[in-house]
């Protein structure tokens, strides 16, 4: 069964802490929310891969997590910054898998003046 939604917010916990982090997992979450802002999920990006779980989850109320390393950061964060529409989308069953994907677009779309 798969599940998608159409992210309109997000805000971002970017978390310090020096060397007390040690047996906190995330460097960093990024709320994905609904217009009315209310969470649908959320994107975990771990300090250390080891720390991943095996497999994404959404929960009986139907939030998302979903797992990053560190180094995708970036790329998320672009995905939500530069394009529209932007969802959230977890796919059950063997997969076990969520994503923050685009719609379709057509080529060369590129940036408008």
């Amino acid at each position: 069964m798969a599940f998608s939604e159409e992210i309109k917010k997000y805000d971002v916990a970017y978390y310090a802490g020096g060397k007390n982090t040690t047996g906190y997992p995330y460097r960093a979450i990024i709320g994905l929310r609904r217009d009315d802002g209310s969470l649908i999920g959320g994107a975990y990006f771990h300090r250390e891969p080891s720390t991943m779980p095996n497999t994404d989850d959404q929960t009986p109320s139907g939030y998302v997590w979903c797992h990053y390393t560190w180094e995708d950061f970036t790329p998320v964060m672009d995905l939500l910054r530069n394009e529209k529409p932007v969802f959230v989308r977890y796919v059950a069953g063997g997969w076990r898998i969520a994503s923050i994907t685009t719609s379709l677009e057509p080529v060369g779309e590129g940036e408008h003046p």
